[in-house]
């Protein structure tokens, strides 16, 4: 039977993985972090299974996709899910005053009870996958006889069929001299845009849990403790720095720049930034869609004679949402072309 390799195990990866299965494939999985789960990243602050916990990659999701409702609804019953009905509002500076007002709508917001990497993480186990983690893939490449895997230990893998799931840029990199045949790949390097990220332990804002920035330097922040539905005078709340700020600060450690963002954070909710405690800084480099993502319509890249397939969020317009679709459509292709259902 075909021996497929999926690298990265992101809701990409986890939804390509899923699919192959159902069609009757046991696909491998390798990841070069820690632990599955991409950019639906968490943290605890301790050890302890019960700790405080913040999501500092992906905060939320939604669905519009039917396949993707029913897997939710799936997990909302399972307790992998919870719905998020944060009070949002939005900021704006204006002649030099933050303005901040409601900014209400009824979109449902998906979260992870304990965080969204651990829903991505629980639904891998219950596949029960060949998953390596800290595996870090050096470069692919095909000869007659499929795929030949170099690792940065010194190690190498064959597969028949890989599938790619990380940023362009990145993907780009592992397949070398034949990613300029692939058009999908034809502007990797602004497929998608950066992210600093700051997790800042500070009040509460009993009228606010979130909050999108129309100017400034922030784009976004929200409030973990609110999210796991605990209490407490001091919450963790995720900074999100806006693309622009971001992209003309990429090299800049976030640590650096996170006195800047959590000012401005201080600033747009009257609060004092001496009140507020550095939990953790993080710089997602290749984040959000940027000005050379693909058409968001064509979901994936596939070419089933070579073997190969490339899925992931930046094909499909960003969201998590997008990133399920896309793995889920380059394993249709796999399927369709290997009689595998």
């Amino acid at each position: 039977m075909t021996d497929i390799l999926i690298i990265g195990a992101g809701v990409a990866g986890m939804a390509a993985a899923e699919h192959l299965s159902a069609a009757g494939y046991s696909p491998r999985l390798v990841d070069n972090a820690a632990r599955p789960g991409g950019r639906c990243a968490t943290r605890r602050i301790a050890a302890d299974r019960d700790a405080d916990w913040f999501d500092y990659g992906a905060q939320y999701f939604t669905v519009r996709d039917d396949g993707f409702r029913a897997l939710v609804d799936a997990d909302l019953k399972a307790g992998r899910l919870a719905r998020w009905s944060p009070a949002i509002a939005s900021a704006e500076q204006v002649a030099g005053t933050w303005l901040l007002t409601p900014s209400p709508d009824d979109r449902e917001r998906l979260i992870g009870p304990r965080g969204l990497n651990v829903w991505v993480r629980e639904r891998l186990a219950a596949g029960g996958f060949d998953i390596a983690t800290e595996r870090r893939v050096e470069r692919a490449v095909a000869d007659q006889n499929g795929w030949r895997i170099d690792y940065s230990n010194g190690e190498h893998d064959r597969a028949d069929v890989v599938i790619f799931t990380p940023p362009a840029v990145q993907t780009a990199a592992l397949l070398g001299p034949r990613a300029a045949d692939i058009p999908a790949l034809a502007d990797a390097g602004a497929a998608l845009a950066a992210c600093h990220s700051v997790v800042v332990r500070a009040p509460a804002l009993p009228e606010r849990q979130a909050i999108f920035f129309k100017s400034g330097r922030l784009s976004w922040v929200a409030d973990n403790t609110h999210k796991a539905g605990r209490d407490g005078d001091r919450h963790l709340w995720t900074l999100h720095a806006d693309a622009e700020f971001s992209d003309a600060h990429v090299d800049t450690p976030t640590a650096e720049l996170a006195d800047e963002l959590i000012a401005e954070f201080a600033a747009a909710t009257a609060q004092r930034a001496a009140d507020m405690e550095i939990v953790r800084t993080h710089r997602w480099r290749y984040a959000r869609p940027g000005r050379g993502a693909p058409d968001a319509d064509d979901l994936c890249w596939t070419h089933t004679a070579a073997g190969l397939a490339i899925a992931g969020d930046w094909l499909a317009g960003g969201r998590v949402e997008g990133a399920w679709l896309s793995g889920r459509d380059a394993a249709r292709h796999l399927i369709a072309a290997y009689a595998l259902g």
